[in-house]
């Protein structure tokens, strides 16, 4: 492996609050890689948490660059909603607190993806947690997750 693709590589391993956000430049994504992302938005949008974690690993998988740490936060994000379906209290909020990390390094919008609406949805997922109580997980209000379309057009 060439020394800067290795680095970017590594750059995955490396903690949020060490990235200069200036630096992450948005990939382009083969036709292959570009459905199997939307296939994943789809994935998440019919609540099919794990099955959209697995579609956007594929992709995470393929990025050598930087941006990876983009399909990590959305891979989190997802097992988070996963983890919550299972009523797994610590588990959710542990991905919630990676994939916010993570996500904040982005612009509001990122390969079409309303990331503002994925960390104000972050958000109301923690407020309707502490409202409901860790142990009543399954009263969850899961119209409080949103629907993540191309061209940026999120359903609320």
């Amino acid at each position: 492996m060439k020394g800067s693709q290795e680095k970017d590589r590594l750059y995955s391993k490396t903690p949020p609050e060490e990235i200069n956000p200036t630096e992450i430049e948005e990939p382009d994504l083969s036709v292959e890689q570009r459905n199997m992302y939307w296939d994943g938005w789809d994935l998440f949008n019919k609540g099919k948490f794990w099955h959209a974690h697995e579609a956007w690993e594929e992709v995470w998988k393929q990025r050598p660059e930087k941006s990876r740490i983009f399909f990590q936060g959305i891979i989190q994000l997802a097992a988070a909603y996963h983890l919550l379906a299972q009523g797994r209290h610590g588990g959710m909020t542990k991905n919630f607190d990676k994939a916010e990390k993570k996500l904040r390094l982005f612009p509001d919008v990122f390969l079409q993806t309303n990331v503002k609406l994925l960390l104000v949805a972050i958000e109301r997922a923690r407020v309707e947690v502490r409202r409901i109580g860790h142990a009543h997980l399954d009263k969850f209000d899961m119209t409080l997750i949103p629907k993540i379309t191309p061209n940026n057009n999120p359903s609320p």
